[in-house]
């Protein structure tokens, strides 16, 4: 697996708490897509760089919450900036409880000519206190608002797959969302039969048991940006940071 195939690696570690209390939340929505092309003219003659798409459709495919707390709805639209195409969609989770199990994927299409994509996330992950949604001294095993924990904190990530393969594991959702804040590749896609390419990317993530009622009152938002480039007269090296750059526009504030 090369280096602009997969994530940074990292350890993992594991996560404890005591007790377990609160319900689950989650937003997703649907898909955008949008193309832009180049062209360039001289004398009796046309020279076009050709089209080229991005199409980035969210699924969310499996979120245990115990049939308790409802699925909202919040997306963002972006417009992209030359030579890329940048489609971001924002996510919140809130009222999380320990045991709570959440699987985001996104099915990401390149069409028109080969590119290289990349993902960045901004986020601002906040505890109950910060979220002025609790008070410790409302918690009878909570000494202070110090002892109160974020999602991000809280969360472990499962798996990164692209594909069905993995490519990235962290210690906890924190940390991954801190390596996205620079932007990292997805690789080449590359077209195949019918003009596109295609590939899934899943990001799998548990609460554990173990934390207790240091938990409640968090709220993570967490904003994403897919960028794309032609292959075409780049090299893929740039296209993290322009997807980190991408979302400078990110409204999670």
């Amino acid at each position: 697996m090369t280096d602009e195939n997969q994530f940074r690696l990292t350890r993992r570690r594991a996560l404890g708490g005591i007790a377990a209390i609160g319900v689950a939340s989650a937003a997703a929505g649907v898909g955008t897509s949008a193309f832009f092309s180049d062209q360039e003219t001289f004398e009796d003659n046309s020279i076009t760089a050709g089209e080229f798409g991005l199409t980035v459709e969210q699924k969310i495919t499996d979120i245990d919450q115990d049939e308790i707390g409802p699925d909202e709805t919040a997306w963002l639209d972006r417009g992209g900036a030359e030579p890329g195409y940048v489609v971001a969609n924002a996510i919140k989770i809130e009222d999380a409880k320990p045991g709570d199990e959440y699987e985001f994927c996104w099915d990401i299409t390149v069409e028109e000519n080969p590119g290289y994509v990349a993902l960045a996330a901004d986020s601002n992950d906040k505890n109950g206190y910060e979220a002025e949604n609790v008070d410790a001294d409302d918690l009878w095993d909570v000494e202070s608002n110090d002892d109160l924990t974020t999602i991000g904190e809280a969360t472990e990530v499962e798996d990164v797959t692209l594909d069905g393969e993995t490519i990235a594991e962290y210690e906890s959702f924190e940390e991954l969302l801190e390596e996205l804040e620079d932007g990292e590749p997805l690789g080449a896609f590359d077209l195949e039969e019918g003009g596109e390419a295609k590939k899934k990317l899943c990001i799998e993530l548990s609460i554990p048991t173990g934390v207790g009622n240091e938990l409640q009152g968090a709220v993570l938002d967490w904003d994403l940006a897919f960028y794309a480039e032609q292959q075409r007269h780049n090299d893929g090296d740039g296209v993290a940071n322009n997807a980190a750059d991408a979302l400078g526009g990110s409204d999670v504030e």
